[in-house]
């Protein structure tokens, strides 16, 4: 079977037989800053300060001449 197969490779590479977390969270910044602002902003889903400097950040990094934030890649 596949799947253990991968599991095998993975616990072998970190060499554990303890749970692996696929992605463990880091919080090393104004994270929390970031979160406290966008709330008492109360643009809290798709428009405000935070998505605005996201979208032109990615227009600055790629050179595009737009972009727009969205969800996930189900919604893009």
């Amino acid at each position: 079977m596949i799947a253990e197969e991968f599991i095998q490779f993975v616990r072998q590479l970190y060499n554990s037989k303890e749970f692996i977390p696929l992605h463990e969270p880091y919080f090393g910044g104004n994270e929390k800053k970031y979160v406290a602002d966008t709330i008492e902003s109360t643009f809290v889903s798709s428009v405000g300060a935070y998505v605005d400097r996201f979208e032109q950040m990615m227009v600055d990094y790629t050179g595009a001449t737009a972009a727009v934030a969205v969800v996930n890649g189900t919604s893009a």
